[in-house]
């Protein structure tokens, strides 16, 4: 005769399988923040090289003041590109993986030859030790 799991055992067995589950879920999500620091380090190094075109284009890396935006729209302020071509074609490309919008600063902090992209990392505060920059 064939004997049936009790409810006490469904029970058991259920809770097991959502501890496993819920274990899973768990190790996604630090699955998940590696992908955006993975982003944030692609966008990066894109930015690098579209700021280098910028450059080759127009004469020189944008200022401080203008920005990736000038990656996006023409710049109207000094140093004005000598020519200009739009690099960026979506706005949203100028915000990283948390949806804090990319710091630019030329020169650089630990490079004054070159420009340097900030991320504000998964806390989304600038000045904090997340923070990620294509400089270190």
């Amino acid at each position: 005769m064939a004997k049936g799991f009790s409810l006490f055992e469904m029970v058991i067995v259920m809770g097991i399988i959502g501890l496993i589950l819920g274990g899973a879920i768990y190790t996604m999500g630090g699955i998940s923040e590696t992908a955006a620091i993975g982003t944030a380090d692609q966008d990066m190094t894109t930015f690098e090289s579209a700021l280098e075109q910028y450059k080759n284009i127009g004469g020189a890396y944008p200022s401080t003041e203008q920005g990736l935006e000038a990656l996006y729209e023409k710049p109207t302020s000094a140093p004005r590109p000598r020519r200009w071509v739009q690099i960026v074609k979506k706005e949203e490309a100028l915000f990283d993986p948390w949806k804090t919008k990319y710091k630019y600063q030329f020169p650089g902090s630990k490079d004054e030859s070159a420009p340097e992209i900030i991320s504000a990392g998964p806390d989304r505060k600038f000045g904090t030790e997340d923070d990620m920059s294509n400089q270190d």
